[in-house]
């Protein structure tokens, strides 16, 4: 019975996620990001927190090669409540060549997606037994969260929801541009495609490295380039 309790509370504490602990009010950070190991532009991240508000925003600016295969351009923005401890996602935001498209959340488990430039009869309702994340929220979470975090999420991935299975790794480093940085890598599967990220504990555990992995082979790679802003 006591042991049952033990790992009650342990739930409990891990799925509040520490959301009040958050030190930081503004992040802004310049990536290089790569096609095959070919340079294909940058991208620019924001993290803005007013109060109880959580705003995160990712920009990608792509060169003629990216253009070339219309992967030149891609905006997200995703609106996240702290509300007792907890992140209340609000809404999301995503566009590119291709498509765009906003959600919006019933509950934590429902959410409504509509494509742009459409009624909101044609919306589509979409529904979980588990909490649905936009990747712009589960990006935070980690960030913020890190190692009090759930390892499975369902997340919203160019408008199909999906399972990711994520693995974490303590006390790894990584240089870039001759600089060291310390911290904790994530890793997670899907389909052919393995998704692999570093984060930094001397940046408030700022995204520093993603990279892609198909059949052995690196299919996009984002790297830190500079950091403009912590306060």
């Amino acid at each position: 019975m006591i042991k049952k309790i033990i790992i009650l509370i342990i739930s409990l504490f891990l799925h509040s996620a520490n959301a009040n602990n958050v030190n930081y009010s503004y992040i802004e950070a310049k990536y290089k990001f790569y096609y095959k190991n070919i340079k294909a532009g940058e991208m620019y991240l924001k993290i803005t927190k007013d109060k109880d508000r959580i705003e995160i925003d990712t920009l990608y600016d792509g060169n003629i090669l990216a253009k070339l295969g219309s992967r030149d351009y891609r905006h997200e923005r995703s609106t996240i409540q702290i509300k007792d401890n907890k992140y209340i996602p609000l809404n999301y935001f995503y566009k590119d060549n291709k498509s765009s498209y906003k959600i919006s959340y019933n509950s934590s488990k429902e959410i409504i997606l509509q494509d742009e430039g459409t009624n909101e009869d044609m919306a589509l309702v979409i529904n979980s037994k588990k909490d649905i994340h936009d990747p712009l929220l589960m990006l935070v979470k980690i960030m913020n969260s890190y190692p009090n975090i759930d390892n499975s999420f369902e997340t919203i991935s160019k408008g199909r929801l999906k399972t990711y299975n994520y693995s974490f790794k303590d006390n790894q480093t990584i240089n870039i541009n001759n600089i060291k940085y310390e911290g904790f890598t994530a890793e997670y599967k899907s389909g052919k495609k393995t998704n692999k990220y570093f984060f930094s504990k001397n940046h408030h555990n700022l995204m520093i490295q993603t990279k892609i992995i198909k059949k052995g082979d690196e299919r996009l790679r984002i790297v830190l380039s500079e950091i403009i802003s912590i306060k």
